[in-house]
């Protein structure tokens, strides 16, 4: 399942069409100036115009699709003198790497939807803030949200590492 990057990918685009269905249902009624940045606390200390805040996202998103899903792309044409892997020259010879670089990428993608689940999470919680009757900023949410991710990112990392390190006995 984690070698599949199919599954990642749609997991990533369907958060992203669900929270974006969601944002522009929501944003007729947020303020023109948003609270956009919450101390640990959970109170504003720092604020943007709606548009602005909504286009920072955005930006957030793009970067983090383009770290999931066109960095490994363009990492597969780097020349193998730069890459620094774990048993490279078992990996990346001819026979194996077109498979090396679908692992890689399959694993960078789940990465990216990991990531893209802690940017999602805090967009909501400033912008349910900002909706009229507003709710606190989850803050304990927030942490949590972020240690899960820490989490992943741990073990999601021993996995890969574990692969690369792992080479049948015939080969050396």
């Amino acid at each position: 399942m984690l070698n599949n990057s199919r599954l990642p990918a749609l997991c990533f685009f369907i958060m992203l069409g669900v929270s974006t269905w969601n944002w522009a249902r929501l944003y007729p009624w947020l303020p023109d100036r948003m609270a956009s940045h919450f101390s640990g606390s959970g109170v504003p200390n720092g604020w943007q115009p709606k548009q602005d805040f909504f286009v920072f996202a955005g930006i957030m998103v793009a970067v983090c699709a383009v770290l999931s899903f066109l960095l490994p792309r363009v990492a597969a044409v780097i020349p193998p003198a730069l890459i620094n892997l774990p048993n490279k020259s078992y990996w990346l010879a001819s026979e194996r790497r077109e498979e090396t670089w679908r692992v890689l990428a399959s694993y960078m993608a789940w990465f990216g939807c990991a990531l893209l689940f802690v940017l999602l999470y805090a967009i909501s919680q400033a912008i349910r803030f900002n909706l009229p009757g507003h709710e606190p900023f989850n803050s304990r949410g927030m942490v949590a949200v972020l240690a899960g991710f820490c989490l992943f990112a741990v073990l999601l990392s021993v996995r890969m590492l574990r692969h690369f390190f792992s080479v049948p006995p015939s080969s050396g």
